[in-house]
């Protein structure tokens, strides 16, 4: 991906939709945001010294989430903190990218930086809890039968082998992963799978409506303690509350207070939801150890970014592989 020239064809998008974008101004920028967690999506900044907007787009097989963004996009942003929606865009602005959204610009700094993140947590999580009890997503939406386990499969499962299947086939850009520890990998996703699927607990109609992406950095915190919760293209309305609570609370999993954050989630969900979370929380440091390796690869396409990319990848796999064996064992 050649980012200068992506981001040419994106301002001349722009400039092209200045009035529909609400711009006045008649320079427009367009920058390229680096996401440390792939590059399915696509996103930019789009502004004319006044004004910002958030230019996000996807490629065919994602487009159906971020539609399902925009019919929702009205109550997220009226009772879930979500960034208002601008405009759908429909036409192929960037090879590759047929489908798009453009949202106001969150001026905020992310939750993972905040040096005191305390009350901020606690808010975010009433959200959730009322996120997850909320009907009014399911109207007009089809019936779904599946199942937590089929939900986490879903969520995880499929992702590992995805993983898997790219890293296997560039494996020579990886001189710091084995052939042994590969063949690993494979058999602890099939164990966690077997796992998740013998747990009569996952064996429930999956019935909540989540996030299913609320990591630290989707949280966007503003100087006077106000919140935003961005990127909902993972939003599903049949899954299980407990992915969110994992992803959300991992950064203080086992902490200091973890304890009275169990007796908490208990209380909210009961102990089927809280066991749930514990395989949700083995498969997102499992995520650590494998998704990144193929973030890694990825990262050769985009040679703007490739340098940091790769090292971040490098610098967590390297972290949570040690830490993985060390809690579930080789």
């Amino acid at each position: 991906m050649d980012v200068q020239f992506a981001e040419k064809q994106v301002q001349e998008w722009a400039k092209a939709s200045s009035r529909s974008l609400g711009f006045k101004g008649s320079k427009i920028e367009a920058k390229y945001i680096w996401n440390p967690g792939g590059f399915v999506n696509q996103s930019y900044r789009l502004s004319d010294g006044a004004t910002v907007r958030h230019l996000k787009l996807a490629p065919e097989q994602r487009t159906p989430r971020l539609k399902q963004w925009a019919v929702r996009s009205e109550h997220l942003t009226n009772h879930y903190h979500a960034p208002r929606l601008i405009e759908e865009v429909t036409q192929e602005i960037v090879p590759g990218y047929s489908y798009g959204l453009v949202f106001d610009f969150i001026q905020g700094t992310p939750l993972s930086s905040c040096s005191d993140p305390k009350a901020v947590v606690e808010n975010v999580l009433k959200v959730l809890n009322r996120l997850h009890a909320d009907q009014e997503f399911k109207k007009g939406a089809e019936a779904h039968t599946r199942s937590y386990s089929e939900a986490f499969a879903e969520e995880y499962i499929v992702r590992f082998e995805e993983d898997l299947e790219t890293i296997r086939s560039e494996r020579h850009l990886l001189d710091f992963v084995t052939d042994d520890t590969l063949d690993w990998f494979e058999s602890e996703v099939k164990t966690l799978n077997q796992l998740v699927h013998q747990l009569p607990s996952f064996q429930k109609k999956a019935k909540d409506t989540v996030h299913n992406d609320i990591n630290w950095h989707n949280v966007l915190v503003e100087e006077t303690g106000g919140f935003w919760i961005i990127d909902w293209d993972d939003l599903a309305v049949h899954g299980d509350a407990a992915m969110d609570y994992s992803v959300f609370l991992w950064p203080l999993y086992r902490s200091e207070d973890w304890q009275f954050r169990e007796e908490r989630l208990i209380d909210l969900g009961g102990c089927e939801r809280f066991e749930r979370m514990e395989f949700y929380f083995r498969a997102k440091l499992l995520d650590d150890v494998i998704d990144v390796l193929a973030d890694y690869i990825e990262a050769e396409n985009v040679p703007a970014v490739k340098q940091r990319t790769q090292q971040r990848a490098k610098e967590i796999h390297l972290r949570a592989y040690p830490e993985y064996l060390k809690r579930y064992g080789k």
